[in-house]
């Protein structure tokens, strides 16, 4: 018999609870996403080199799913996610600690830096994932998308906020403190959630038997399907991650652009995540994924052809975060479908999934920062439009034509059995 799951466990944690406890990776992420081109180009830094660095920080987004399995083994996932937390914590401190090093051209600790937070951060991610649908109502799996998205959207740009003005209001050294500590405080809320019933494998076994008991949790049409959804660059919605260094060409003031990129970023994601969760109740979440990038597009293609005046920077970038929040609502509503509850492997499976956006994502940022270094804003605006356009019609078509249900079955203690 399997050692995963020693019974299943009475699920009912509130699913805010449990929304919430991703705000370590919501936080973290508004750095290097939000803070870090704001802080650069304000330093001096081209937006093309930072968009190069922020390439290299997104790596562990599409990777950081090969070594996720050592938190379905060995400790508790509560105790891993508590571990990862504080290492974000620490690595967005010293990120803001070589900031004026990577502004004088000494930028590969600060890139490596943040590239390490950034596999933590997936490893968080990946950590609340696995545990989330053990822990919660199966009927309340939008609703804790929703507040998952809460956390992570309108962490980042809380986060993204905090950064620039701890910095610019306390210095690099209390700044990297404050960030630091707020960013890891909230994974505290773990033990008030509450933990999963489990006896964790050994991290020997698990890796021994890691793909032939990953494709026995991945193999059906769902989970197929919606790994193909989520690997093409349908809604990626990378230029969140440029937005805060595309400011200037709007003529846009710097307090503008820290507000719309920061407060105002988290203000419209939650507002799109709550409407999100309604729709995910009430249609197919892969076609919402799909659709709320092709919706987006028009408004970059807005933004590329409009006047460039701070208006049209505000109305544009606004909606686009509007239809984030709704996006990745979808994303990871869709992504518990697939997962089914009792997955012995859940934050491996999640890690995979979420790497297959992040794929994605990072295709667009590299091509959005070509396209501005070619085009200027203009270049950067229609790339992020026509990934979106394009491959979101023929993923539309997939799921239309071969996608069925996208919701898989459960997987059972039982059935989990059966793979070892």
């Amino acid at each position: 018999m399997i050692d995963l799951y020693t019974q299943r466990m009475r699920r009912g944690a509130p699913a805010w609870l449990a929304g919430i406890t991703y705000l370590p990776f919501g936080l973290f992420s508004g750095f290097p996403m939000i803070a870090m081109p704001f802080l650069l180009t304000a330093r001096g830094v081209s937006l093309d080199h930072v968009a190069a660095i922020t390439s290299v920080v997104l790596i562990p987004t599409f990777t950081g799913f090969l070594v996720v399995p050592m938190v379905d083994c060995g400790l508790s996932r509560r105790t891993w996610a508590l571990i990862w937390a504080a290492w974000l914590g620490i690595c967005a401190a010293g990120g803001i600690l070589l900031l004026d090093r990577a502004a004088a051209g000494h930028a590969i600790g600060f890139t490596a830096l943040l590239t390490a937070g950034s596999l933590g951060a997936q490893l968080y991610g990946s950590t609340m994932g696995g545990m989330t649908p053990n822990l919660i109502k199966e009927e309340d799996t939008a609703a804790a998308s929703t507040w998952l998205n809460i956390s992570n959207l309108g962490g980042l740009g809380l986060g993204g906020q905090m950064g620039i003005l701890a910095v610019g209001h306390l210095g690099l050294h209390w700044g990297a403190l404050v960030v630091g500590t707020v960013i890891a405080a909230p994974a505290m809320l773990l033990f008030v959630l509450g933990r999963e019933r489990r006896v964790p494998r050994g991290f020997g076994e698990t890796m021994r038997r890691l793909f032939p008991d990953l494709w026995a949790v991945s193999r059906t049409r769902a989970a197929l399907i919606g790994l193909l959804i989520f690997i093409t660059p349908a809604a990626p919605f990378a230029a969140i991650n440029l937005f805060s260094g595309l400011g200037h060409d709007f003529h846009t003031s710097n307090a503008t652009t820290t507000w719309l990129t920061g407060a105002g970023n988290s203000l419209l994601c939650c507002v799109g995540a709550f409407v999100g969760g309604w729709i995910a109740d009430r249609m197919d979440r892969r076609t919402l994924f799909v659709g709320t990038g092709i919706v987006a597009a028009f408004a970059s293609i807005g933004m590329a052809f409009g006047p460039r005046t701070a208006v049209v920077f505000c109305v544009g970038v606004g909606f686009y975060y509007l239809m984030a929040g709704i996006n990745f609502v979808a994303c990871s509503a869709a992504a518990f479908d697939i997962m089914g509850v009792d997955n012995p492997l859940s934050a491996t499976q999640y890690a995979l999934l979420m790497a297959a956006c992040n794929v994605a994502i990072e295709t667009v940022v590299v091509s959005d920062g070509r396209g501005y270094a070619h085009f200027g804003a203009k270049g950067l605006l229609m790339t992020d439009a026509l990934f979106s356009l394009v491959t979101g019609a023929i993923m539309l078509i997939v799921i239309h034509l071969w996608g069925g249900t996208g919701r898989e079955h459960h997987v059972s203690v039982d059935a989990a059995a059966e793979m070892v």
